[in-house]
């Protein structure tokens, strides 16, 4: 069956829309300009921060070469804790003057590539957000309504949030009583699964002190560095909670305010990935199986590493079925198969 596109592809304009843009904002911002989109759609069209991005922003940076200044543009709703150590510290190997662009979504462990750098420049859309994880394993609880579903991610700081609920509201304090509130836990999380969100709670932190210690004085300002970690790690509570830039200048983060000028080239260019990607738009496979045909194959795009004149972008192929009723009158059901394409590089057009 022919592949159908469901995003823009190589065979547009694309690329020079995107250097368009990124030419634009170096200019404007005397630097050079790395970009870095992840999809923000419903699986299967979501993508996160992953280790796989190293050695491709290391090829994008070697082409760049060391320079005075790099900011990196970012849209993301985040992904693994990991990325955003190594990519910190891989992007200052080439520039010590280093500033993230936030146009709008920089969540999770976006926050933290921003952490680690000297400036983040906030439009007035522009989003943080905590950095307290959700953690997978092999031992985590199953799904307790859809036994087929995948395991259910727990948020390190419900798991802390229940043992603080009962220490302090309830002010369970007696040794038999604390051991009781760890047997329920047990009883609903294996205790793997426990020893590992108390690692990675203890891993976020010193990660993001050591993102923060990259421009920060590690020994004059550290009441300001755990400040800033307490705030993002346990003190907004909710996952989901998002920062604009002027609560974000309150947790003691150097936030920059771009000129009205400015804000509107970092917007151009997240304009250009929008309509790409999707950015934001619902996925709705009933709507995009022809009445006439019982299955339809798509090449998905869904995110981008960008530096002016070379676009490195990640594919999957994406199969939707048509599923017979399991009952009378039932709405139709919808199957869904995946494969990985991978990343793949586009290099621009140069001008005669």
């Amino acid at each position: 069956m022919e592949v159908q596109k469901l995003n823009v592809l190589e065979d547009d304009m694309s690329e020079e829309n995107l250097d368009r843009c990124i030419a634009s904002l170096e200019s404007s911002r005397g630097s050079r300009i790395l970009a870095y989109v992840t999809s923000d759609r419903q699986p299967p069209l979501k993508a996160k921060i992953a280790t796989d991005i190293i050695p491709i922003f290391y090829e994008h940076l070697k082409r760049i070469g060391n320079t005075d200044k790099i900011d990196l543009f970012i849209y993301s709703t985040g992904g693994d804790i990991m990325p955003p150590w190594r990519l910190v510290n891989l992007i200052r190997e080439f520039s010590k003057d280093f500033n993230v662009l936030v146009p709008y979504r920089a969540h999770s462990a976006a926050t933290m590539i921003a952490l680690g750098a000297d400036k983040i420049v906030m439009g007035r859309l522009g989003e943080l957000s905590p950095i307290d994880p959700n953690i997978g394993t092999p031992f985590n609880p199953p799904h307790p309504d859809v036994p087929n579903e995948p395991k259910i991610e727990i948020s390190v700081e419900d798991v802390f949030g229940y043992i603080n609920l009962a220490k302090e509201k309830l002010k369970v304090t007696e040794q038999s009583n604390v051991v009781s509130v760890l047997e329920k836990l047990v009883d609903k999380i294996h205790p793997l699964a426990i020893g590992a969100v108390y690692r990675t709670h203890s891993l976020i932190r010193l990660l993001a002190t050591k993102l923060l210690s990259l421009h920060m004085d590690e020994e004059k300002e550290a009441v300001q560095i755990n400040q800033i970690v307490e705030g993002l790690v346990e003190k907004l509570y909710y996952h989901n909670y998002l920062i604009n830039r002027e609560e974000a200048k309150k947790l003691g983060l150097k936030i920059e305010s771009p000129s009205y000028e400015l804000e509107q080239l970092i917007w151009d260019l997240y304009l250009v990935y929008k309509e790409e990607i999707g950015l934001g738009e619902p996925f709705n496979p009933m709507q995009l199986i022809p009445e006439e045909q019982k299955s339809h194959k798509m090449k998905a795009y869904i995110a981008c590493i960008s530096s002016k004149g070379f676009h490195t972008k990640y594919f999957k192929s994406i199969e939707l079925s048509r599923l017979p009723s399991q009952q009378p009158g039932a709405p139709p059901q919808i199957g869904v198969q995946e494969a990985i394409l991978g990343w793949k590089d586009f290099e621009s057009k140069k001008e005669e």
